[in-house]
């Protein structure tokens, strides 16, 4: 439960990062006419986590834990470059999806490690944090854990064996439906 001025700062960071980071993914969804339900609901969650406990103070550990998730976003990048550069058919690009794929059953682990803490310090959460954090601690835990990781690993490995951009994919169907 303690904090650090280091923590503090981090937490800050945090928060910037997720703020940057809609703000991209909105800016992209304009101008390449997508939407990503799932990274908009990653950061919405993931904002909502940080600025509570910016707010309240508490559980700088488990924040910061759950921050080596996005372990995953400069690899997803890259292949979301490489891809809009046709370059899907390159070591580089099979290279990052194979550290991209291993990065998302890691992400499994560290979701499993959090889920321990918050078992093993279940009763300071309760003394020393607020209902409301610890309500939006586990609904985010609890959809990263159960939705997010799983279907980006799922989407991603199946990315190495048929590289597309699955949004731009599903913008295309949609348009032969219609």
């Amino acid at each position: 439960m303690a904090t650090t001025d280091e923590s503090w700062t981090f937490i800050c960071l945090i928060i910037g990062f997720f703020i940057f980071e809609e703000v991209t993914l909105i800016y992209f969804d304009l101008r390449y006419r997508t939407f990503s339900k799932e990274l908009h609901a990653h950061h919405l969650i993931s904002f909502i986590g940080y600025f509570l406990t910016a707010l309240l103070g508490v559980n700088h550990y488990v924040a910061i834990s759950l921050f080596l998730l996005e372990a995953s976003t400069p690899f997803s990048c890259v292949c979301w470059c490489l891809l809009k550069l046709k370059l899907e058919h390159t070591f580089i690009w099979k290279a990052n999806q194979w550290i991209l794929i291993y990065i998302f059953h890691v992400r499994t682990l560290i979701e499993l490690w959090c889920w321990y803490i918050c078992y093993q310090n279940w009763t300071s959460m309760k003394q020393y944090s607020h209902l409301v954090y610890i309500v939006s601690l586990f609904v985010g835990l609890t959809s990263s854990t159960f939705w997010l990781t799983p279907y980006w690993t799922y989407k991603k490995t199946k990315q190495f064996f048929n590289p597309v951009d699955w949004n731009a994919e599903s913008k295309r169907t949609k348009k032969n439906v219609a």
